[in-house]
């Protein structure tokens, strides 16, 4: 069955909409853990060479979504004030590569 999930904004803005502010950031931090969670698991594992590489896809892929959707880039900079972002644990392990 295919994922698809209820917006988080819309979620967090219906419980501004209430007064409830608290959880309206709750849940855009849930949001943040999500998607968070998804993009690493995606990305996982690399080779601690590409990590510059890595970098440069994320920030790219951030550039068109923020380009392609109007509002992203102000959204992303005002909830960046406000958001604990999530601690994400990297786990170091070497293994042999099974792929070229």
């Amino acid at each position: 069955m295919e994922k698809r999930m209820k917006s988080y904004v819309d979620r967090g803005n219906k419980y501004l909409a209430k007064g409830e502010q608290k959880k309206a950031v709750d849940m855009v931090t849930k949001g943040l853990q999500y998607y968070s969670e998804n993009i690493l698991e995606a990305i996982s594992p690399y080779s601690a060479s590409d990590a510059g590489l890595l970098v440069i896809v994320l920030r790219h892929i951030a550039d068109k979504v923020e380009k392609n959707n109007t509002g992203a880039k102000e959204f992303a900079e005002q909830m960046s004030k406000c958001l604990v972002f999530p601690d994400i644990k990297e786990v170091t392990k070497i293994k042999k590569a099974n792929r070229e």
